[in-house]
């Protein structure tokens, strides 16, 4: 509604017009009149009146007929209506009441009663229209929520959809990830499975996974993962060396719009990434020194913080960290944090090294031959007994990955044929042994006295029982190194590296090769 509502005046009286006139002139009405109905009809249809008073006796067309006329256009079908006439018969009434008129007024006219109708018709007129508008918006909301209804129904599928999709995967990585993954029979894979078995059921244990590189530390990870009641939730792998420095923390703990230059959002780190999940470290022992101390701060309270957040949010992590490196060396070298290397090791799982378990090298090498022929669209492919006893032989300083390679390299270069030992393709230069290896230690040997703060690693006794156990090993096997040491006696890497450099010491062994490599034969 306008603020000053029209009123549109029709009759064909001069002197009643005047008299309306001085009625409405201080009402706040825009007045418009007009002396005769077609007359009135083209002024109603410029001026877009809100009321028309309308007189019924006219010559040429009568209030009826003018009435029908306005409310026959779309533009002044809504407009009211109030007839003034002096009829006082119900027929004449009706009759108005019936062409749309909504009120008559009786002449002579008195002031009040024009004035009290005018405005009780323009109030309702003004509800009505405020009401329809309401309404309009009511529906509006209407479609808006019912719009809503329906987006919520669709993401509600779609999330649905992808937690079917989720759970498939989930299932498929559970058995691509399992324990039936693990190839080989050997005891030491064996007591190594069992050590997995025993993790999957403690879900909140951080684990810290020892051994070689390509010794299958991720897979051994994945599987401690997959079997556990973590399985529904992220694995997400984090490669430590990979990381810029000046990157991590964000990496790590997420930032905050805005937070620093090219921050445009606000983005989880791997913490919250792998919320109620597990988050594996590899490589952990190249970890830079200011990081290992924000590490060890969430791995003891939980609590994660943005880069340029206020508030710290719960993070529910398993952390399963990995390392070729001897953490304890570096310890004592004060490049990796004790505190940090207790915190991690809530239970510690050595991955033996391939030339250690020399019965998993025939299954292996039948494994990778039939994955990778498949891929290659071979049949199943054939090796000579010649060919699987050099591999039986070698010492492989790369692990079951080097052994990938030499199948895949050997499948390659026999073009179809069975494989013999001229299409193997060494890598290294240490030949094959004549004798199964049991050769190189899983990290570099550590100094010859052990950090006082890690003495539960090695104790430093001596034990003549033990000592015998090495020296017979020897003579049987003709050579010996830590992770062998450790296996026999059951001690950990310090206790069999104390104890062969004692033997050694003594004059009982001759020490070969250097660090990583390093082996011990009689004297």
């Amino acid at each position: 509604m306008p603020v000053n509502p029209t009123v549109l005046m029709v009759d064909d009286q001069p002197d009643n017009l005047d008299v309306l006139v001085n009625y409405l002139a201080d009402s706040g009405l825009e007045l418009v009149v007009a002396t005769d109905g077609e007359q009135a009809l083209q002024l109603a249809a410029q001026c877009r009146p809100d009321l028309v008073l309308l007189d019924v006796m006219m010559p040429g067309l009568d209030g009826f007929s003018v009435c029908e006329r306005l409310k026959s256009q779309p533009h002044t079908q809504d407009v009211v209506v109030i007839f003034m006439s002096a009829l006082t018969d119900t027929q004449s009434k009706v009759k108005g009441f019936a062409v749309g008129a909504i009120d008559y007024v009786s002449k002579p006219l008195q002031r009040e009663e024009v004035l009290a109708r005018i405005q009780a018709h323009l109030t309702i007129r003004q509800q009505q229209a405020e009401l329809q508008q309401k309404n309009q918006q009511l529906e509006a909301l209407n479609r808006d929520l019912q719009d809503q209804m329906e987006q919520r129904q669709r993401a509600e599928a779609a999330l649905h959809l992808a937690d079917q999709k989720l759970s498939a995967l989930t299932r498929q990585e559970a058995e691509r990830w399992g324990i039936d993954a693990f190839v080989g029979q050997s005891q030491m894979t064996k007591a190594l499975l069992d050590e997995v078995r025993s993790l999957q059921q403690a879900p909140r244990t951080n684990v810290l996974v020892l051994g070689e590189s390509g010794t299958g530390k991720e897979l051994i990870s994945r599987a401690i993962h997959f079997g556990s009641p973590r399985r529904d939730k992220p694995f997400v792998a984090v490669n430590c060396s990979a990381i810029p420095s000046e990157l991590a923390d964000a990496e790590f703990f997420g930032h905050t719009k805005g937070a620093y230059t090219g921050a445009t959002h606000d983005r989880h780190g791997y913490f919250m990434q792998a919320d109620g999940g597990t988050l594996f470290l590899d490589e952990i022992g190249d970890m830079p020194l200011p990081l290992q101390a924000k590490l060890l701060r969430v791995l003891e309270d939980g609590l994660v913080t943005p880069i340029g957040g206020r508030h710290s949010r719960k993070a529910d992590v398993r952390v399963v960290a990995a390392t070729n490196v001897n953490l304890a060396e570096k310890v004592r070298d004060k490049a990796f944090r004790q505190d940090l290397f207790f915190r991690l090791s809530g239970y510690q799982i050595a991955v033996p090294a391939l030339r250690n378990r020399v019965s998993d090298i025939p299954p292996l090498v039948e494994h990778f031959l039939i994955r990778l022929g498949s891929q290659m669209g071979r049949e199943r492919p054939t090796i000579s007994p010649d060919a699987m006893s050099a591999l039986s032989r070698y010492a492989y300083p790369g692990n079951v990955r080097e052994l990938r390679n030499l199948v895949e390299y050997a499948l390659i270069a026999s073009r179809g044929k069975t494989i013999d030992v001229d299409h193997l393709h060494f890598l290294h230069s240490q030949p094959p042994q004549s004798e199964p290896a049991v050769a190189t230690v899983v990290a570099a040997e550590p100094e010859d006295e052990p950090l006082p703060q890690l003495e539960f690693l090695a104790a430093t006794a001596s034990n003549p029982n033990q000592e015998a156990m090495l020296l017979a090993f020897v003579r049987e096997h003709g050579r010996i190194d830590n992770t062998a040491a450790q296996t026999l006696l059951d001690v950990s890497h310090s206790r069999a590296s104390y104890l062969l450099k004692k033997l050694y010491k003594d004059g009982h062994l001759l020490k070969q090769g250097e660090r990583r490599w390093s082996y011990y034969v009689a004297q």
